[in-house]
């Protein structure tokens, strides 16, 4: 097949969870190709529906009609039950933790189960901050062991501070700045028409464009991601106390493709979670082939109010 470009990473929506695994990308030394359907630049998403049922095919309102694709998609979710989402979905889930406990990294591996991972991705793709990346190895942080038995993994973006009637459209503006600083290019009116799999694997998107398609290569993976809530939705959801640190960070399980948007604080949410998150360790890969940075990593439990995926 012959390809227009190549990047590290595409990126096939422009909303929260898309322009945040970008920047995370970049943040890592890797070069990453972000399309946007939409045909202007201003940060903002697209409308959610609440109280609704979900179609496991049409990921994160991606609506592709390659039959390849669609196979792929729903290879990933046919042991998923109904999936549905509610008005608490929409706003951007928080997670409480506590800096002081490290955790032992020589303690006993939590055996796999595969439970844990369906009801994770079950929970990320009734999210609007939820996100698939076709690698379960490229551009993750080193697992950490949830007080529950979960092992995640998470990447810190940066602090966040949010506007208490409008958190996600707070997020969404944070991170566009961020995308200006680090010259992060969306490619505007550019939709995803099919995944290209050369022997199984994911190698690459192709999008259709005003002029004509284009086929982008990903040397480690594609991430698929919705436009997300938009940014003038008021979600009056609880939050820390003021001037209490947010920080935004990507949240995955280990072994599961599906990922989610969320903060993180030390400050307990009224009516939310326990403070039962402890801080691991400070190591990340920051480049392709280095380990070493000082993004943090945490040891996480609930959720605002949910129990850890899984539970």
């Amino acid at each position: 097949m012959k390809w227009d470009e190549e990047v590290d990473v595409v990126s096939t929506g422009a909303g929260i969870a898309g322009l945040a695994h970008a920047v995370a990308i970049v943040d890592k030394g890797g070069e990453v190709f972000v399309a946007d359907s939409r045909d202007d630049a201003e940060p903002h998403g697209t409308s959610v529906a609440v109280r609704s049922r979900v179609d496991r095919l049409h990921w994160f309102e991606v609506d592709v009609r390659d039959p390849e694709t669609n196979e792929y998609f729903a290879a990933l979710s046919s042991d998923l039950g109904p999936l549905t989402r509610s008005a608490r979905d929409v706003d951007v889930p928080i997670r409480v933790m506590d800096h002081d406990e490290p955790v032992d990294p020589t303690g006993v591996v939590a055996p796999f189960l595969g439970a844990r991972l369906r009801d994770w991705a079950a929970r990320c793709l009734v999210s609007p901050y939820g996100y698939l990346y076709t690698s379960v190895s490229d551009f993750r942080s080193p697992p950490l062991r949830t007080v529950d038995g979960d092992s995640l993994q998470v990447t810190e973006i940066g602090s966040v501070t949010t506007d208490p009637t409008n958190v996600a459209g707070s997020v969404l503006d944070w991170l566009a700045a961020q995308a200006r600083d680090r010259r992060l290019e969306v490619h505007q009116a550019t939709s995803l028409q099919r995944i290209v799999f050369e022997e199984g694997d994911v190698v690459g998107a192709v999008f259709t464009t005003p002029d004509g398609p284009l086929a982008v290569r990903a040397r480690r993976g594609v991430t698929v991601a919705s436009g997300g809530p938009q940014s003038s939705m008021a979600s009056g959801q609880p939050l820390p106390a003021e001037g209490a640190t947010l920080r935004l960070c990507l949240v995955g399980q280990t072994a599961s493709r599906f990922g989610r948007l969320e903060l993180l604080t030390s400050e307990p949410v009224p009516g939310g979670a326990a403070s039962n998150c402890r801080a691991v360790n400070r190591q990340l890969h920051a480049h392709l082939h280095e380990t070493h940075s000082h993004l943090h990593t945490w040891r996480c439990g609930k959720v605002n109010g949910y129990p850890s995926p899984g539970q």
